[in-house]
């Protein structure tokens, strides 16, 4: 078992030593390591496979964009931002000064075990930062690849991983981190939060949430149930992004249903074989979460919700298949609470007032999607709901925009990841005022004894 308190104190000294490093030297730590993840794809391919369905490499290319956005762009986002003269600055320089926050904790998720804990410390190592990483034990042998990434790309001196279940997490969680990142569920989150109090830590939590769909009246249906099909079953419905419920226009309801089924078999089980031998249909982290989503499914059939596909699930294959709920109500635990599966339930509004008053209704989620044909209507959705982030016409392709924040709000999360957004977050934006060097002159009239022209300027420059 490792010392946390030794590994802690040894990488707030090297905090101390990389806080001054300039861009080429963290440019070269990114690209030393994408090179490491590069040289271990294989493996990370094969680990994915065994824990999740899925070749391990298909996360890769998200990661590769995002170590090059860095890469190419952190010399301009480490420059001192000169701000707006205003009249108090009375000639004075100011500016912010971007610092490391110091030692962050990254506490990462399983279900891109890989991306999601390499990608945010590609910032954290852009703003100059000592790094504790913890891989989610629930992906043991992508845990173990990422050790061997950091090993292989030479930065055990400042990120330092550690592997281990719930308990060690409980530990490091008391040591006094300047910044903790957290991507997973928001019950962990509240956990997260109160352990930061104690040390008036930062903290960045990513943690989803119940993701609408919006299909309005203009909607091409064709297009919104294909693109929602797809973005539903991206590791089979366990990404943050993921939608998670539908509101259609009554009007179009059955076209849409009947557009959605096809779509997802048409992916899915073009074999006609079904979808349980489909190599496209990930499965499921662990029995576990199997047993959990088939619970959610049972109690809302059970309470009145109406199958239209799928329900059928394997706790000994990890497998859930595809399915499609209809007349969900709030007194099912699925209305409420983040599926993490390939679970869709389709509502029908009749006006947008409507729609906006039933996602109102949860708390704020990390995305919102709205399909439309009229301008005024994506901007009236926009301005009338709260969420993280959006995707017009599309789904969860927002995550890929290296130049957009991403993060949730409030329940869905809290601060914001990915390109420079990112390296803000894992840095200290200090303001600096700054008189000329070559002096020591002040401005006389604001010492004291305080001449009646001090107060006359100041009379001044309260005019309206």
């Amino acid at each position: 078992m490792q010392d946390y308190d030794q590994v802690f104190a040894r990488l707030r000294r090297e905090s101390a030593r990389i806080a001054g490093s300039g861009a080429a030297e963290r440019v070269d730590k990114i690209r030393r390591l994408y090179r490491a993840v590069y040289e271990l794809r294989g493996e990370i391919g094969r680990a994915g496979d065994a824990e999740l369905g899925m070749d391990g490499r298909l996360s890769l290319l998200p990661l590769k964009a995002e170590a090059d956005h860095a890469c190419e762009r952190l010399a301009g986002w480490m420059q001192r931002r000169e701000v707006e003269q205003v009249p108090s600055l009375l000639g004075r320089r100011a500016y912010v000064h971007y610092e490391p926050k110091g030692v962050v904790l990254h506490l990462a998720t399983w279900n891109s075990p890989v991306l999601i804990s390499l990608s945010p410390l590609i910032s954290m190592i852009a703003a100059g930062n000592a790094v504790v990483l913890k891989p989610s034990e629930v992906a043991p042998q992508s845990a173990e690849l990422v050790r061997q990434v950091i090993e292989r790309a030479g930065l055990g001196d400042e990120v330092a991983v550690i592997t281990g279940g719930p308990e060690v997490a409980e530990a490091l969680l008391k040591l006094p981190f300047d910044h903790i990142c957290y991507v997973g569920n928001n019950r962990i989150g509240r956990l997260i939060m109160e352990a930061a109090a104690r040390n008036f830590a930062g903290v960045t939590l990513e943690m989803g949430g119940k993701n609408p769909a919006v299909i309005d009246a203009s909607a091409d249906i064709e297009d919104a149930a294909a693109k929602l099909a797809f973005a539903r079953h991206i590791i089979n419905g366990q990404v943050c992004l993921s939608p998670d419920y539908v509101l259609v226009h009554e009007s179009l309801k059955a076209r849409f249903l009947e557009a959605l089924q096809n779509k997802i078999r048409a992916f899915y089980d073009s074999s006609g074989k079904g979808f349980a031998a489909s190599p496209d249909v990930a499965r499921i982290i662990n029995e576990r979460h199997v047993r959990r989503i088939k619970a959610l499914i049972d109690e809302a059939v059970a309470k009145g919700a109406r199958l239209v596909m799928g329900g059928d699930a394997d706790p000994d294959t990890r497998f859930v298949a595809p399915t499609v709920l209809v007349g969900v109500t709030p007194a099912m635990a699925i209305y409420h609470e983040e599926v993490f599966g390939p679970v869709l339930f389709v509502e029908g509004f009749t006006n947008r007032e409507e729609a906006v008053a039933e996602i109102a209704r949860r708390p704020k989620p990390l995305a919102i999607y709205i399909f439309t044909r009229e301008r005024e209507s994506a901007d009236w959705f926009l301005a009338h709901t709260r969420a993280g982030t959006s995707a017009i016409n599309n789904a969860v392709v927002q995550a890929n925009i290296q130049s957009l924040p991403f993060g949730g709000a409030n329940h869905s999360g809290i601060g914001r990841l990915g390109g420079q957004a990112g390296f803000v977050e894992f840095s200290n934006p200090r303001a600096v005022v700054e008189d000329a060097l070559d002096t020591q002159q002040g401005a006389p009239m604001f010492y004291p004894p305080f001449p009646k022209e001090a107060l006359d300027y100041v009379d001044h420059m309260l005019a309206p």
